[in-house]
């Protein structure tokens, strides 16, 4: 979806996301109309993506408004996909799940529920995830003609949450990585730094996995946000394949 963007003939638009865990109430109470400024200009700034494929999901959920920058920053870079502004009017409130493609409701409820999943949810997700998962979460993307030719050279679909450096990244946008990056979250906050174990990677930088349940689970709620977000890649068995646990979870069943 791009209702606005950037235009060298005219006011810079675009929008602006604001996760809540910012706890930035400027937006989230505001009005269409209203005009959002910063005490001085300094960072941090308003972020103004021009289009919805630059937004960042920094954290979810969040707020998302498109604006006009009335002022913008001196710090500003030649060529970005954003504007760093200290002043924006906000034009129009938009639901966040917008963000993630035709189906984005359900995947924003998948990434919802991942914000508050408990250990025994994990544990139970993790027992329900079928063994042919992998596969058909394989064949959602190979169907998926948003593939470039070197992407479908890949053997190993398992966990792949988003491709290349450019849009489209998912066939649901950044969604497979919001769904992902909510299970971590939430897995930090119930057991800290035992939630992750490293592995290999140089003492400074190591590579961080999530330990089981929670590994296991996030792999499942983003096949789940899969096939809910794009159910025309998956076959009808596919799709239940990949979304049994999650009516184990939710119950009632989906339709």
């Amino acid at each position: 979806m791009v209702r606005f963007t950037y235009r060298e003939d005219g006011p810079v638009t675009g929008y602006v996301y604001v996760a809540n865990s910012k706890r930035d109430d400027r937006f989230r109470m505001a009005r269409p109309g209203d005009i959002i400024r910063n005490d001085n200009p300094e960072p941090p700034f308003i972020v103004v993506s021009h289009t919805t494929e630059d937004i960042i999901l920094t954290d979810w959920p969040g707020t998302l408004w498109t604006a006009e920058v009335v002022e913008d920053s001196a710090a500003q870079e030649d060529e970005s996909d954003f504007t760093r502004a200290t002043a924006v009017r906000l034009v129009e409130r938009l639901p966040a799940h917008t963000l993630f493609g035709p189906h984005g409701e359900a995947v924003a409820w998948v990434a919802d529920r991942a914000t508050r999943l408990t250990y025994e949810e994990a544990d139970l997700l993790t027992a329900h995830r079928a063994p042919g998962a992998a596969r058909a979460y394989a064949n959602a993307w190979l169907n998926w003609d948003g593939l470039t030719p070197s992407s479908r050279e890949y053997t190993e679909w398992e966990g792949i949450i988003s491709i290349g450096v450019e849009a489209p990244f998912s066939p649901v946008g950044r969604g497979l990585r919001t769904v992902f990056g909510a299970v971590v979250a939430q897995a930090w906050r119930v057991q800290g730094e035992d939630a992750m174990y490293t592995e290999d990677g140089v003492e400074e930088d190591p590579d961080l996995h999530l330990v089981e349940p929670w590994a296991s689970a996030a792999l499942c709620l983003v096949e789940v946000a899969m096939a809910l977000g794009a159910p025309d890649l998956l076959t009808q068995g596919d799709r239940k394949l990949l979304t049994d646990p999650w009516r184990v979870l939710t119950s009632p069943s989906l339709s």
